[in-house]
């Protein structure tokens, strides 16, 4: 009998995870002759890359330290017990780099190189890899924080990167960006997932991260088989990051299947903050990828000689929803579809002064709409069943910022329909080309108003040409593109029925669907649509002028309220009737401004020293502890 129990135990501690290890690391302090405890941690990324890890193991790295070399993971965890990598101590986040270290081999091609294992979560760590000196085996223009691949038959599952901060990864070299080919192959990222023949990388999650500093693109998922195959990276979910300052693309997905891409912050893609920046990007584009949603993201000041609007449709993709998105100075344009798309869908955006790129070497260089049909350069290969409704396109530069867009249209069946089209103070809108190559185009009840082209209003025989009447156009948000009561805007769009029925999203596709609706059911700015018949013209259903204003987004259940969630060199409070402590904190966990706030104090000064992006604003007493998030621009 006592056998019997002895051996139950030990079956019990096995199932049970009571081989789970603890592995700690310090560069500054640790040794690799050490146990790897945290009072004796190890010192190199060298020891735990020889280190076997298996489910629910642990591995720490401290904070304050910076670790360079070349992290190896070798071993996977369960879905039940992952193996996670993640921070212990106190300060700023660990720095794990790739280049920079002293082994006389090279730049390493990444910082940490995940190969053939799955089942992890990486949180709370920094990652870098600036390279500046070659290494054998490893190109010149190729350089990732972290790279994820898998190489062999099968799926790897489960990847989780929370909390973490991607930092200053670079190649040796800088490519023209006008030069198609070489922008291809120039592949530098912050996070890469990447699965060739026969292999398939599945359930990936990005939040609350920070991405800064980084050559081409932020975040990566691509599979290289061949465009026939059906193999394709599955079930990605990217939502709540801050991009911010990228040299091209911020999230790039190729060839999955079922990404959502929500609720995140794309400041600055295609930025060019120095001579190696790539310089070209729009925030998003996905290219031969099925089931794609691009929803409730702020996409600011993309930049590029190619691309770079808010958000783009590249080449062969099946279901692409593009809505709910703020989207504003964008050099490119705001609409971008591509060769050989089936139902591409943007709706309920709002875009502002998108469409500013001057190139005298392509006159029609910014759009406010553009498809074409051509895949590698080769024409006829239209996109079908485009639908573009219901959004609300503002241009108002003014003076000699005022510019005009061009509009180019080769698909089949393009749905343009219940859009507000606004272009005031010397900017106009299609003026600078026009092209309508769609035998089927269906233009209906759109609102136009000002500089608009002439021949692009007359195809919409139930157009509308007034003033929409917003609720404040000089608000400098979205949220004063709202309408007010007498706006004729009111009822006047087209019913979603027959040909301008919603298209639907495939939620059943995925459980990473499971919080979409299948059709919308509120607009922009979550009026409802449900059951309506006559809906509005633009991004705004509402129809008694009722507004949903930023100055009435509340910090907390208590009734302090935030004036406005976009800020610049201050923040506005109502309901401040005690007092307080107030922290103004990166998305990366470090204080940048702290003070405290008098009773009756409306107002909070930003320090000159404080950047564009994403910031948590947290206020507390001894009785209450609030918080909410600010964009700093």
């Amino acid at each position: 009998m006592k056998n019997i129990i002895l051996l139950c135990f030990l079956f019990l501690s096995i199932t049970t995870g009571f081989a789970q290890r603890q592995y700690y690391l310090s560069s500054s302090t640790g040794n690799d002759s050490s146990n790897g405890s945290q009072a004796q941690p190890w010192k190199t990324l060298e020891k735990i890359s020889n280190t076997t890890l298996g489910p629910g193991d642990t591995v720490y790295f401290k904070k304050g330290d910076t670790f360079r070399g070349h992290f190896v993971v070798d071993g996977s965890g369960t879905e039940e017990n992952p193996i996670t990598f993640t921070s212990y101590g106190s300060g700023n986040q660990p720095v794990i780099s790739g280049s920079d270290h002293d082994d006389g081999g090279g730049d390493y091609r990444e910082a940490i190189l995940v190969e053939n294992e799955d089942n992890m979560v990486f949180e709370d760590l920094e990652i870098q890899n600036h390279r500046t000196t070659s290494r054998s085996d490893v190109g010149d223009l190729v350089s990732f924080g972290i790279q994820v691949i898998s190489s062999s038959v099968g799926t790897k599952n489960n990847f989780t990167f929370r909390d973490m901060a991607f930092k200053n990864v670079y190649g040796l070299l800088f490519v023209d960006p006008a030069d198609q080919n070489a922008f291809n192959e120039f592949e530098v990222s912050g996070l890469t997932f990447k699965s060739s023949w026969g292999g398939v990388i599945n359930n990936i999650l990005i939040e609350d991260s920070y991405f800064t500093d980084l050559q081409r693109i932020g975040v990566h998922i691509k599979n290289t088989s061949g465009k026939t195959s059906d193999k394709r990276n599955t079930n990605i979910v990217v939502r709540h990051n801050e991009f911010y300052q990228i040299g091209g693309t911020c999230v790039l997905p190729i060839r999955t299947e079922n990404c959502l891409i929500e609720n995140n912050i794309f400041n600055q893609p295609g930025a060019k903050t120095n001579d190696k920046m790539i310089g070209r990007g729009s925030a998003v584009w996905n290219w031969y990828s099925i089931n794609t949603i691009v929803q409730y993201n702020q996409a600011i000041n993309a930049k590029g000689i190619l691309d770079s609007h808010g958000i783009h449709v590249d080449h062969s993709n099946v279901d692409t929803f593009i809505q709910y998105n703020y989207m504003q100075d964008c050099e490119g344009g705001f609409v971008e579809i591509l060769g050989g798309n089936q139902r591409a869908v943007y709706r309920y955006n709002i875009s502002v002064n998108d469409g500013w790129r001057v190139n005298p070497n392509w006159a029609n260089s910014d759009h406010t709409i553009w498809l074409n049909d051509k895949i590698g350069g080769e024409s006829g290969h239209p996109s079908y069943d485009s639908y573009i409704y219901n959004n609300t396109v503002i241009i108002n530069k003014s003076g000699n910022d005022a510019f005009d867009t061009a509009i180019d249209i080769n698909g089949q069946n393009t749905r343009i329909f219940n859009n507000i089209f606004y272009a005031v103070n010397g900017s106009g809108i299609g003026n600078q080309q026009g092209n309508y190559n769609d035998p089927n185009l269906m233009m209906n009840n759109n609102l136009f108003f000002g500089n608009i082209r002439n021949n692009f209003k007359t195809i919409d025989a139930n157009r509308v040409e007034v003033n929409p009447d917003f609720y404040n156009e000089q608000s400098g948000d979205q949220y004063g593109f709202q309408i007010n009561a007498s706006s004729q805007a009111i009822d006047a769009g087209a019913a979603y029925a027959g040909d301008y029925a919603h298209p639907a999203i495939p939620v059943g596709a995925s459980t990473i669907f499971a919080n979409l609706d299948e059709y919308p059911t509120v607009d922009f700015f979550g009026n409802s649509l449900s059951g309506d018949a006559t809906p509005n013209i633009g991004a705004s259903n509402a129809k008694n002028g009722e507004v949903v204003l930023s100055n009435l987004s509340k910090i907390s259940a208590k009734e302090i309220q935030l004036q406005n969630p976009i800020v610049s060199d201050k923040v506005a409070l109502y309901g401040v009737d005690e007092s307080f402590k107030y922290y103004l904190i990166d998305l990366v966990g470090r204080t940048q401004q702290e003070g405290y706030l008098k009773e009756n104090q409306s107002e909070i000064l930003l320090k000159q020293s404080i950047s564009t992006g994403v910031y948590i604003l947290k206020i507390e007493n001894k009785q209450s502890t609030f918080s909410g998030k600010l964009l700093v621009l």
